[in-house]
């Protein structure tokens, strides 16, 4: 089998290829190889993938926490396949809650320059997932970024802010607490004018964890 990582030639069988799984999703298969990562796009006309034309507009920003693309992905007859990126190791999920208010809150506004970023780049995020965003050496990564794409939305810093915003509050923080009170903290929190405010209202010693089931009280 032949892959063109941009113009670099992988040659290798298919059993080669597979010694190299790390893991698959809806979109496509994850293969390991050294420092990168291979995303290979499944083959199937309905998933929402990347075009060609937005890992091109991806891979040249300057990101700090949010996962661009390295290179495009070629097979043997010149069709886009997929793409490849930055393999980071990750810590086991729960580790999240643990980290510590100030840390927590230098990481969130690291990603909330991305998100301005991309959005000075006219790029529109989308599809946040919890199984996107990874703790790697105590640092915050979005790893997927299959559901951005190019817009040209007058409103779009409104949108990406939403967004990313609901996702930090109903989907990631709301996360150690019980069902009922996550409900609770989604409805109070989830359409918070002033983000800084309540990223600042973060105690630097407290674990993420206590602080979500301390402002639900």
């Amino acid at each position: 089998m032949k892959l063109f990582i941009g113009d670099r030639l992988l040659n290798m069988t298919s059993e080669e290829l597979d010694r190299l799984y790390l893991n698959e999703g809806s979109e496509g298969v994850i293969y390991k190889n050294g420092e990168e990562v291979y995303k290979i796009y499944k083959d199937n006309p309905m998933i929402d993938k990347l075009s060609l034309e937005q890992v091109d507009r991806l891979r040249k920003l300057k990101l700090k926490r949010f996962i661009v693309p390295n290179n495009p992905i070629f097979d043997e007859d010149g069709n886009f396949v997929g793409y490849s990126s930055r393999f980071l190791n990750e810590e086991k999920f729960s580790k999240i809650f643990d980290l510590d208010g100030k840390t927590f809150k230098k990481e969130l506004r690291l990603l909330i320059d991305d998100v301005k970023n991309l959005t000075k780049n006219g790029i529109e995020i989308d599809d946040l997932h919890l199984s996107n965003i990874v703790l790697s050496d105590g640092s915050l990564y979005f790893i997927d970024m299959g559901g951005f794409k190019h817009s040209e939305d007058d409103d779009l810093e409104r949108t990406n802010m939403f967004r990313f915003q609901y996702f930090i509050i109903s989907s990631l923080l709301a996360l150690p607490l019980s069902k009922k009170n996550r409900k609770k903290f989604e409805n109070k929190y989830s359409a918070f004018e002033n983000f800084d405010s309540f990223i600042d209202s973060i105690d630097d010693n407290e674990s993420v964890k206590n602080f979500s089931k301390r402002v639900i009280r």
